[in-house]
């Protein structure tokens, strides 16, 4: 399998959750949020994004992480309406399945494309050290993307 991210670090170790809480986690805890789609991961760039395009960061990158079979997963039973507005449901189901540490990988809904998954790795987890980065490529982001949301 192969999940995708953009980001400024080429890394998969988790550290930026220590940082910030996201909508699955709360600040503290190693979390690596990964797409299933290359698209989706750049949705989830632009949704988040909120700077003007001459202070967009410089070294956006795409990290293609290939996921051995091996790896333990599991998919998120189904979460209580509104979810999508609440962080407070996401992040209590995230921080559970971080501290269990029963899988590395937990497949989540998008909360952008209903259809789509995102995937959360947790790093700490046994089967983790598995997955790999495979390939890191430069993501200029198109200034076009930008107009679309206003942004620009």
């Amino acid at each position: 399998m192969i999940l995708w991210r953009i980001s400024n670090y080429t890394d998969i170790s988790g550290n930026g959750g220590l940082q910030a809480s996201g909508r699955w986690h709360t600040q503290g805890r190693k979390v690596v949020y990964c797409t299933t789609d290359p698209g989706l991961a750049l949705l989830e760039v632009l949704v988040h994004l909120e700077v003007d395009p001459e202070d967009l960061p410089q070294g956006f990158r795409w990290l293609k992480i290939a996921v051995p079979e091996t790896v333990t997963r599991e998919t998120v039973a189904a979460l209580q309406e509104g979810w999508r507005t609440d962080s407070g449901i996401t992040r209590a189901r995230g921080d559970a399945w971080l501290r269990q540490g029963s899988s590395a990988l937990l497949f989540i809904p998008n909360a952008i494309v209903p259809e789509g998954q995102n995937v959360l790795l947790n790093p700490q987890a046994a089967t983790a050290e598995q997955c790999r980065v495979s390939a890191v490529m430069d993501y200029p982001l198109d200034p076009r993307l930008l107009a679309s949301t206003g942004k620009s």
